[in-house]
């Protein structure tokens, strides 16, 4: 059924106010009652041959008296246009007739061609809301009597249009069992609905106008949306409500502070209400605004988390040369000037037809490439939030030495060569440009130099982060363990020079295997990922870059492999969503495993403890009291989840094997608390031998050899999304099939809403 079908049988008007519906508004013949709106005005002014002024806002939305008068005169037209039994307001049959209506508007009113879509747009809500009032005043509760049929005198007096086809036509759809099921769909969802307006129609657009009178400027959409909701006595319509209005304001004075920023549709309205704006028509404002309209009449930036990394990038690059260049003296004209290539008139070519003799061009001797090469994750320091991210996938040349070249540039000290297969963030600047290269899409497939600091080697991360979780095994000692390589197909630049060998083809899925719920995004991963591409989802908090999903990570997920710690950052990001419509997104905060889990090898262990301590610190510094903090870690072999209560001194560490805690998970912890605890000014006497209380505690234990990322997932949706959920959690002791299918469905279900198709 249509979308235009949903909307009609629900009983939610444009901003969520039940529409009250009375017949006598039918009836010509009652003194004082309301009838059909005939608009004189219009009708004198066609006969004259003029036309209505109509002016419209920055936002697209018609304003002042004229604006009322397009939007009345829209509703007649509907009425006298669109049958009233067509179920579709989309349907090809119906061009004609909305040309008609169109046509009938830019002849009484002066409208612009760009506003044509909007206007039949109104034009097909107001066909949708005069059939429900039909409906309701003269159908619904004679709907099984024979007299319903027959068309009434009200009605044929007052819309002469409706035909006695039409009627008949009219009632045999709502008599229909898909009109019913539909009826009573919309009427749940009524029932759902906390946030109802207390304006009528147009509310959003008349308060847009109010505001712009009183103060000369456009209000945002959370004050308009915050003051449609509240009664002429100054109380919120609701308790719902009134939690997202309190909300509201609290980010409005962080926005005034500066500690918060609004940027495209996650601004303060969106991070209220903890869902995300969808496209089309926005929350808060009229159906006449469009999204873009919206953010150009408030220029607010709509720029994208690549686009702000890259630009905080370029801002710290420029603070860092120019007190370099104040501390040596330099001027940074004149540095410019000199450090511009010379350009050569001779050879000028715009195509690949010059030659270079011998003699013109004294070319170095060929550097050999280096032949082995490790599959390798590279980063980029952020300068503005602290810690690194995850820019491109590639592989590295770690047997470089300094005097080597790229691009005829010798690497230098502390750097190694790289080529970039898979970009995660294609604007982000290059550390070492080339000529040829500035941002991470434009080096795909060729040699830059890389930070070798910033180079993690995809053995070492594979390990950590997908590493299979294993029970002890007594016979296994001594033996030889071969490690599975999970083909990816990379994105290749150069087809010709880049053949694709045998163990990069990725694994095919066998969908009798697998699960039907999962079975959509596992098409969805066969079709259209296995070139490398990758789905984008949104992050825990939205100052955090976005969390990428390859055909690796969907492959392992579905047909229930080791687990990946993107998989386990994106049902952080479902938790986080769930925990915020219920309210209960004040009582926990997630640690990425990234910034904890020991994934680099061959570094000094106690300085790397030392920064993923810090990351901790950095976390719970901010948090308030009795507030939990769920961490998953991978010690390189093994998921297990730990949740901290700082305050309290605390860890409850669930493993699902049993085992107690690591060596290295003990320091990482001990080390974070105790000097969060000097930090924050609860002074401890010889912290170094202090260690906070590490408390294995119960939990479901694994059955398998690979379950314990799921068993991660559902510790952590057991502990948030329960009320007491830590002793829930503590008195199971076994998950079935059913509760891991639970968690794999859910995350399954998020990714592919943000599939763009």
């Amino acid at each position: 059924m249509s979308k235009d079908q949903q909307e009609e049988v629900s009983t939610q008007t444009q901003v969520g106010k039940p529409r009250r519906t009375n017949s006598s508004r039918f009836n010509a013949d009652e003194e004082g009652k309301r009838r059909a709106t005939l608009l004189k005005r219009v009708h004198v002014v066609r006969t004259r041959g003029e036309r209505i002024q109509v002016s419209f806002d920055a936002k697209g939305q018609p304003i002042g008296k004229e604006g009322d008068e397009l939007q009345s005169w829209i509703g007649v037209l509907a009425r006298e246009h669109i049958p009233i039994w067509i179920a579709d307001f989309r349907s090809a049959d119906l061009e004609p007739r909305k040309e008609r209506v169109w046509l009938e508007v830019v002849t009484s009113f002066t409208v612009d061609e760009s506003h044509k879509k909007q206007v039949l747009k109104s034009c097909g809500e107001s066909t949708k809301c005069f059939r429900y009032d039909l409906y309701q005043a003269f159908v619904r509760d004679h709907i099984d009597d024979e007299s319903v049929w027959q068309r009434l005198a009200k009605v044929v007096n007052n819309y002469p249009t409706i035909s006695q086809d039409d009627w008949e036509r009219f009632i045999t759809y709502r008599r229909t069992g898909d009109f019913k099921r539909l009826s009573d769909q919309g009427i749940e969802r009524r029932k759902k609905s906390k946030y109802g307006s207390t304006t009528g129609r147009d509310g959003y657009r008349k308060r847009d106008q109010e505001i712009f009178k009183k103060t000369g400027s456009y209000a945002d959409r959370h004050v308009i949306w915050r003051d449609t909701r509240i009664k002429p006595d100054g109380e919120y319509k609701n308790p719902s409500i009134k939690i997202i209005g309190d909300q509201i304001d609290e980010l409005t004075q962080q926005e005034t502070q500066g500690s918060f920023e609004s940027v495209g549709t996650e601004d303060i309205l969106t991070k209220s209400l903890g869902n995300p704006e969808h496209s089309g028509r926005l929350r808060g404002q009229s159906k006449f605004v469009k999204q873009a309209q919206y953010y150009n009449a408030m220029h607010i930036p709509r720029e994208n988390p690549e686009v702000s990394f890259m630009k905080r990038q370029l801002a710290a690059l420029e603070r860092t040369v120019l007190e370099l260049c104040a501390k040596h003296g330099i001027n940074r004209e004149t540095m410019a000037e000199e450090a511009a290539p010379e350009t050569v008139d001779q050879h000028n070519s715009f195509k690949a037809s010059c030659t270079l003799n011998e003699k013109d061009v004294d070319a170095p001797d060929p550097q050999p490439m280096p032949n082995e090469s490790k599959e390798c994750q590279l980063f980029l320091t952020d300068f503005i939030n602290g810690g690194e991210v995850l820019v491109a996938l590639g592989k590295a040349y770690m047997d470089c030495v300094p005097t080597d070249t790229v691009h005829g540039i010798p690497l230098g000290a502390g750097n190694v060569r790289v080529t970039i297969s898979v970009p995660k963030l294609k604007r982000a600047l290059i550390p070492i440009p080339t000529n040829e290269a500035t941002y991470i899409e434009e080096a795909v497939g060729g040699f830059v130099a890389w930070p070798k600091k910033l180079v993690v080697i995809q053995s070492s991360l594979s390990q950590a982060s997908r590493g299979p979780s294993q029970a002890p095994d007594p016979e296994a000692k001594g033996r030889k363990r071969i490690k599975k390589r999970a083909g990816r197909k990379k994105l290749q630049s150069q087809p010709e020079v880049q053949q694709q060998t045998e163990e990069e083809v990725p694994p095919t899925f066998d969908f009798d295997a697998i699960p039907i719920e999962l079975r959509p995004l596992a098409y969805y991963a066969q079709s259209s990922l296995s070139d490398g591409s990758q789905i984008s989802c949104p992050p825990q908090q939205s100052d955090e870059m976005p969390i990428y999903i390859g055909y690796e990570d969907v492959y392992d997920f579905i047909t229930f492999k080791e687990i990946s710690a993107s998989s386990i950052m994106v049902y952080i990001s479902y938790l986080s969503d769930c925990c915020a419509r219920a309210g209960l997104d004040q009582r926990f905060v997630f640690i990425s495993p990234f910034l904890v889990s020991p994934v680099q090898q061959n570094v000094d262990r106690v300085a790397y403890i030392r920064e993923r301590a810090d990351n901790i610190i950095r976390i719970i510094t901010n948090i308030p009291r009795r507030r939990l903090v769920l961490m998953p870690y991978n010690s390189g072999q093994h998921w297990i989840l730990a949740v901290i209560n700082p305050w309290d001194d605390s860890v409850l560490y669930f493993n699902p094997l049993g085992n107690d805690p690591g060596e290295d998970f003990q320091q990482l912890i001990t080390l974070a608390l105790n000097d969060w605890k000097l930090l924050v000014g609860r002074g401890i006497t010889k912290r170094r031998n202090c260690k906070t209380l590490i408390q294995t505690a119960r939990c479901p234990i694994q059955q398998g050899n690979v379950q314990c990322g799921y068993f991660v997932l559902g510790f952590m949706r057991e502990i948030t999304l329960n009320v007491d959920g830590l002793a829930l959690l503590q008195n199971k002791t076994s998950y079935n099939e059913a509760d891991l299918n639970l968690v794999r469905q859910e995350w399954t279900t998020y990714v592919m809403s943000f599939i763009q198709y």
